[in-house]
């Protein structure tokens, strides 16, 4: 059996969406110049019929208490947009507010990075392609992406992501909804 194709698709998924990015707080809770830990975040799934593979993951940090700050591609899907629908899409980061999915989801650290260290997690992730749908890809590879980006960069060491990718992959069995 192939492999699946995996493309680029233009500007981050962006290209001829109507919708636009979600709301971003940062103006609200700004990513002031200190030290923050920096998280893998795993959400709980949706249906206990997930498999770990089925898990959103978001890198994320908090910048102020009842808020976080998240590097993620989220799931687009507006069917009068063009194709492909659904799709995942890199809107740049945003601040949102503290919810109970993120308190539910799996908090496994990176490590503690000052601000000039978390902009260019933000930069690298501006330069971490989207793909068009496979069936296959979805927000795990697109992380795993950004951490060889972020390993490459000397933000983090490559034994730490080892590590929190595979919290994460056993993690989905003692998430809430499991």
């Amino acid at each position: 059996m192939s492999e699946p194709t995996v493309t680029v698709i233009p500007d981050q998924g962006r290209e001829g969406l109507s919708l636009p990015s979600p709301i971003n707080m940062d103006w609200t809770y700004p990513d002031r110049d200190v030290p923050h830990p920096v998280h893998l975040l795993v959400y709980p799934p949706s249906s206990p019929e997930h498999t770990w593979r089925d898990l959103h993951w978001s890198v994320a940090w908090q910048p102020a208490p009842g808020a976080w700050r998240h590097v993620q591609v989220d799931t687009y899907d507006v069917k009068t947009d063009p194709a492909p629908q659904p799709r995942y899409v890199f809107w740049g980061t945003r601040t949102s507010s503290t919810d109970e999915s993120t308190e539910k989801a799996a908090h496994l650290p990176l490590g503690t990075l000052d601000r000039e260290q978390r902009r260019k997690i933000e930069a690298l992730a501006w330069e971490t392609p989207v793909m068009y749908p496979n069936g296959d890809w979805n927000c795990q590879n697109w992380v795993r992406g950004l951490f060889e980006k972020m390993v490459e960069a000397g933000l983090v060491e490559q034994q730490t992501v080892d590590k929190v990718v595979k919290q994460a992959e056993i993690a989905h069995g003692a998430l809430p909804g499991r």
